[in-house]
């Protein structure tokens, strides 16, 4: 069966080309019960240009035996987009895209087609670049989640830089401004992970069931330690799985920025994994734990 908005978008124009039909045969001709074609007549009086006086569709179906449309709004007749318009969907599809995991890209790409076909300049000048993934390396995680098998990968920390070599148990992937992650139990680190795709370097699948503890990552999980830190302009838009509060500059280069963040821990290996590109400046207890973290490596 259709669903509501295809029902709606044809449902419209076949009422105005039979006007007076019965609510019988609205719902005979589009195979739906009679309940459910009057929730979406229902839905139809709701939809306009404008929810401004006189911009809504006017439909009279009090008598069920007879239903006029008495003004459609231009609704009834194919939607012509602006090149204004057309631009802001194209982009957004163009983003929807990026996400295969999120939305069905071949849906996204078949709609993208169908508006460039209508615009005068076929080829669209919109090219919204996300986070690259590597086809190969998000197919052996997709098979790794879905067989329950361990991966070992190499995760590019926040800079290409800082690679390290990490055993994981995937779980599965999700969305989170503007990039892809995968959520993990990391056996090198003991601890819950979420790795961003794009940081994936390589990904090797085990030959060991995942071997996940019992107790789940909490799901109210907040980011809660404030700090603030110092870091090269450059390196600012590195910044990820953060909460940003605000932020100063220098004149020579440098911002320091209020953060919260997960965990301190995460920020101390966040912190010694820059290479001196990142600097704690407070809380003291921070300072302190990236000092005996420091130790450790001597």
């Amino acid at each position: 069966m259709a669903n509501d908005l295809e029902l709606l978008i044809k449902l419209l124009p076949w009422l105005v080309a039979n006007n007076g039909s019965s609510l019988s045969e609205v719902a005979t001709h589009f195979g739906i019960t009679e309940k459910y074609a009057l929730d979406l007549i229902g839905q139809l009086v709701v939809t306009g240009p404008s929810q401004a006086g006189g911009g809504l569709v006017d439909i009279d179906f009090e008598d069920q035996d007879s239903i006029f449309v008495s003004d459609a709004k231009a609704l009834d007749r194919p939607v012509k987009l602006s090149e204004f318009e057309a631009a802001s969907l194209l982009g957004g599809l163009h983003y929807l895209e990026q996400f295969p995991h999120v939305v069905d890209s071949q849906i996204v790409a078949g709609l993208i087609q169908r508006i460039q076909q209508a615009l005068p300049n076929a080829d669209s000048p919109i090219n919204v670049v996300a986070a690259p993934i590597n086809e190969g390396i998000r197919n052996v995680l997709d098979e790794a989640i879905s067989s329950g098998k361990s991966v070992e990968i190499k995760y590019a920390g926040i800079t290409k830089d800082d690679v390290s070599v990490r055993v994981i148990d995937p779980v599965s992937t999700f969305s989170q401004e503007d990039f892809m992650y995968l959520k993990s139990w990391c056996r090198n680190s003991q601890a819950w992970r979420s790795f961003r795709l794009d940081r994936i370097i390589e990904a090797k699948i085990g030959l060991d069931p995942v071997n996940i503890p019992t107790d789940e990552e909490p799901s109210d999980a907040k980011r809660e330690y404030v700090a603030s830190i110092e870091l090269d302009k450059a390196f600012y838009g590195q910044l990820d799985q953060v909460d940003i509060l605000n932020f100063k500059e220098y004149m020579w280069h440098a911002v320091e920025v209020q953060i919260k963040v997960y965990s301190r821990d995460w920020l101390v290996s966040m912190i010694l994994a820059s290479g001196g590109r990142v600097k704690a400046v407070e809380p003291p207890d921070l300072i302190a734990a990236l000092v005996e973290r420091a130790k450790g490596w001597e």
